[in-house]
C-alpha cells in the first residue's frame, strides 16, 4: 500500500535534518565538548571566587571557538580552571581541528581498500599472485646477494614487510615487483606513451594535464588509478607534518615567553603585580603562547599586551604565533612541506608525497593551497595588514593615548595592533581609547578577516567535480575558448563565493544584534555605562568573527558581554559558534578511489574461473595499475633501463 504523500515527506524531511555530514558532525563535536567543560569548569571554581554556571557555558564557548571574549576576568579563576581554558583553546584550533579531517580521510582510505579486496575476486587473485611473486623474488634475491654480498635472509625479509607498509593501506602495488616492472619494460608497455620529458610531478608516472584549479584532465584508465596510491601516503605524511607544525610554534613560543618572563625582573615583576592574584611569569608564558597560536586572545592579564607595548621580544614571538597559526596559516604551512623537500632525497617516498602535496593540495588537506592561490593568498594578507597599520597611524594622529607614545613604540605598536581585528583579539591600545572612525574601521575588519581564506578554500576546491579527472568533452572546442573559459571562471566563482558568504553571514549577525538590543533594552534606556547599539554591534561582530575585541565597561576589565543578561550571553555564544563554522565545507572531499579499484570492478563483471583467463586478466590490472606507486621504483629506473638496452 502506497503512503500518503505527507508521510514521504515527513519522511525525506526527517533523513535530510538527521543526516550526518561533516559540518554537522564538526558542530555536534563543539557543542558537546563546551557542555562538559562548561560543567567541570564551573564545578572546579575556587571557594570565594566561585562563577555563575552562564559564565563557564560563555568562557567555554569562547575557548573552544577561539573567540576570546570573557564576562569574568580571567584573574579570578583558579589555576584548574586556567588549564581547562588552554586545553580547550588548543582543542578548538583551526589546525589542530583540521588534522582530524586529514586522520578520518585516511580512515576512509582503509576502510574502501579492505571493503573493495574482500568483495573483489579480481583483487584477491591479484594481491595472491604478487604475494608469490615477491616471495619467489625475494628467495632469488636473496640467493643472488648470498653469493655476491653475503646479504642476510633476516634483511630480505624486513624490505618485504617495510614494502607492504610502504603500499597503498598495506596492501602491496603489483608495480612494486622487480619481476612485473622487467616484464612490462620488456613487453614496451612501461613505456608506452611516455616519451614526454620529465616534469615537475615526477611523482606520477605520466606528465599530467591540469586546469585552472590543478585538477587533472584527460586521464586514461592507466592514469586514472595512479593518484590513490600517492594520495594515501601524503595523507599518512600529512598526520605528522601537521601536528609537527603545531607543536613547533607553541613549543617554540612557550620556551621563549615563558623563559623570558621568568628570567627578566622588569617583565616578571609586572606580571606578578599589575593586578590581584601574584601571577606566575612562567604560567603566563605558557598561557599566552597557546592563546597567540590558537588566536584565541585570552589573557591572563586583564590589560592583555598594553603593559608590554615596549617590549619588543614579547611583541615579535606574539605576533609571529598569530600570523602563523591563523592569517598565514596556509601560507606558512606550504613553506614548511616545500622545506622538507629540500631535506629529505629526490629519489625518497617522502620526498615524491611532499611533492604531490605541492601539486595537488586540496586533494589531501583543507588548508593547503596551491602555489597561485598562495601567492595570491599572501598579497591579500599583507595589503590588509599594511592598510590596518597606516589606518592606525594616521586616524589616531589626535588621540593623547597613542600620539603620547614614542614614535618607535607607536610604529610597532601599530603594526602589532593590525593584527587583533583580523583574529588575535590581542591588543596594545585600549579600543575605546582609538579613534572612532578606527573603531567602526575595526567591526568591518573583524568580520571581513576570514574572507581571504574563505575564498581561498572555495575557489581552490578541487571536489566541486564528480571526481578528480575531468571529462575531455568537458573541454570541447579549440585551445582559445579553453583559455578564455578559465581565465573567466575564477573571477565568477570569487563575486559568486562572496555573495554567497554575505547571505549567509549578515542575516544572522542582524537579528542576533536586534535580539539583544531587545534584551538589553532597559540598559540602552538608562544609558547604562558602556551600552550603546554600536558598543552591542561592536560585541556582535566580534564573537562572529571570532576576534575578541570588544569596546569594554568603564568599570571593569570584561567584555561589554560580561554585562549582558544571561540569554543575550547564550545568544551571543550561538553567534561564536557559527561564525566559527562558517568557514567549513558541508562535506569533507568525498572523492575516494583506491588505485585500480574502477579497473578491478571492471575484471570482476566478466570474472572467469579459468586459470590462463584470469592471467590475462591480472596482467591487464597490472598494467593498468603500473603508475599509481611509480616513484618507488625511480631509484632504479636508471638501472633497469640500462638492462632493457643490453637485451635489445
Amino acid at each position: 500500500m502506497k503512503s500518503p504523500g505527507w508521510i514521504s515527506h515527513v519522511n525525506s524531511y526527517r533523513r535530510r535534518v538527521f543526516r550526518f555530514n561533516f559540518y554537522r558532525c564538526h558542530l555536534a563535536y563543539f557543542i558537546l565538548t563546551i557542555l562538559i567543560t562548561s560543567g567541570v569548569l564551573w564545578g572546579a571554581s575556587p571557594h570565594g571566587h566561585s562563577i555563575s554556571y552562564p559564565d563557564a557555558l560563555f568562557l567555554s564557548a569562547s575557548a573552544m571557538t577561539t573567540t576570546g571574549l570573557n564576562t569574568v576576568n580571567l584573574n579570578v579563576l583558579g589555576g584548574y580552571q586556567q588549564s581547562i581554558l588552554l586545553v580547550l583553546m588548543v582543542l578548538g584550533d583551526l589546525s589542530v581541528v583540521s588534522i582530524g579531517v586529514v586522520v578520518v580521510r585516511r580512515i576512509f582510505f582503509r576502510r574502501s581498500i579492505d571493503a573493495w579486496t574482500k568483495k573483489s575476486h579480481t583483487a584477491r587473485e591479484v594481491l595472491r599472485k604478487v604475494d608469490e611473486e615477491l616471495a619467489n623474488g625475494s628467495a632469488q634475491h636473496h640467493a643472488s646477494h648470498t653469493r655476491d654480498q653475503g646479504t642476510s635472509t633476516t634483511h630480505d625479509t624486513r624490505l618485504l614487510h617495510k614494502r607492504h607498509e610502504r603500499s597503498f593501506g598495506g596492501l602491496v602495488a603489483p608495480w612494486e615487483t622487480r619481476g612485473f616492472s622487467k616484464l612490462v619494460h620488456k613487453s614496451g608497455a612501461w613505456t608506452k606513451n611516455r616519451h614526454t620529458a620529465p616534469g615537475s610531478h615526477h611523482y606520477l608516472s605520466f606528465e599530467p594535464t591540469l586546469d585552472s584549479k590543478a585538477r587533472i584532465r584527460n586521464l586514461n584508465h592507466q592514469d586514472y588509478q595512479e593518484l590513490g596510491g600517492v594520495e594515501f601516503r601524503a595523507l599518512g605524511l600529512l598526520c605528522w607534518i601537521l601536528p609537527l607544525y603545531t607543536a613547533f610554534w607553541i613549543c617554540t613560543s612557550l620556551v621563549l615567553l615563558a623563559t623570558y618572563a621568568s628570567a627578566h625582573g622588569a617583565v616578571a615583576d609586572t606580571i606578578r603585580t599589575s593586578q590581584p592574584g601574584n601571577l606566575s611569569p612562567a604560567w603566563w608564558g605558557v598561557f599566552a603562547s597557546a592563546s597567540s597560536y590558537t588566536n584565541c586572545g585570552l589573557d591572563l592579564l586583564n590589560s592583555s599586551m598594553i603593559p608590554f607595548r615596549s617590549n619588543w621580544l614579547i611583541l615579535i614571538v606574539t605576533g609571529a604565533a598569530i600570523v602563523a597559526g591563523n592569517t598565514f596559516y596556509p601560507i606558512f604551512l606550504r613553506v614548511f612541506v616545500w622545506l622538507l623537500t629540500l631535506v629529505f632525497p629526490a629519489d625518497s617516498k617522502i620526498h615524491h608525497s611532499l611533492s604531490f602535496l605541492l601539486h595537488h593540495p586540496r586533494r589531501c588537506y583543507l588548508w593547503l593551497f596551491d602555489r597561485k592561490t598562495t601567492l595570491t593568498l599572501t598579497a591579500v594578507q599583507f595589503g590588509l595588514i599594511f592598510t590596518e597599520w597606516v589606518l592606525f597611524e594616521i586616524l589616531n594622529i589626535n588621540q593623547s593615548a597613542v600620539w603620547d607614545i614614542p614614535r618607535g613604540p607607536r610604529i610597532m605598536d601599530g603594526l602589532y595592533q593590525s593584527l587583533g581585528p583580523r583574529s588575535s583579539g590581542y591588543y596594545i591600545v585600549s579600543i575605546t581609547d582609538i579613534a572612532p572612525a578606527l573603531q567602526l574601521i575595526y567591526m568591518v575588519v573583524m568580520y571581513l578577516s576570514v574572507f581571504p581564506l574563505i575564498v581561498s578554500l572555495r575557489s581552490s576546491n578541487v571536489y566541486e567535480e564528480r571526481s578528480v579527472g575531468l571529462q575531455a568533452d568537458i573541454y570541447q572546442g579549440n585551445k582559445q575558448q579553453d583559455n578564455d573559459k578559465e581565465k573567466q571562471t575564477p573571477k565568477v566563482s570569487t563575486g559568486s563565493h562572496v555573495r554567497n558568504q554575505l547571505a549567509y553571514d549578515l542575516w544572522w549577525i542582524m537579528l542576533s544584534w536586534t535580539l539583544i538590543c531587545v534584551i538589553e533594552e532597559p540598559s540602552l534606556n538608562t544609558d547604562a555605562p558602556g551600552f550603546n547599539n554600536f558598543a552591542i554591534l561592536f560585541e556582535v561582530v566580534s564573537a562572529y568573527g571570532n576576534c575578541g575585541l570588544t569596546l569594554g565597561v568603564p568599570y571593569d576589565s570584561f567584555a561589554l558581554s560580561g554585562a549582558f543578561h544571561t540569554l543575550s550571553k547564550l545568544i551571543l555564544i550561538t553567534v561564536m559558534l557559527r561564525g566559527r563554522h562558517r568557514i567549513l565545507l558541508m562535506a569533507i572531499d568525498r572523492s575516494i578511489l583506491v588505485p585500480g579499484q574502477r579497473l578491478m570492478e571492471e575484471m570482476d563483471r566478466h570474472y572467469s574461473p579459468d586459470l590462463k583467463e584470469r592471467h590475462a586478466i591480472e596482467y591487464q590490472i597490472r598494467e593498468a595499475e603500473r603508475g599509481a606507486q611509480a616513484e618507488s621504483a625511480e631509484a632504479g629506473e636508471g638501472e633497469e633501463r640500462d638492462d632493457n638496452n643490453k637485451e635489445e
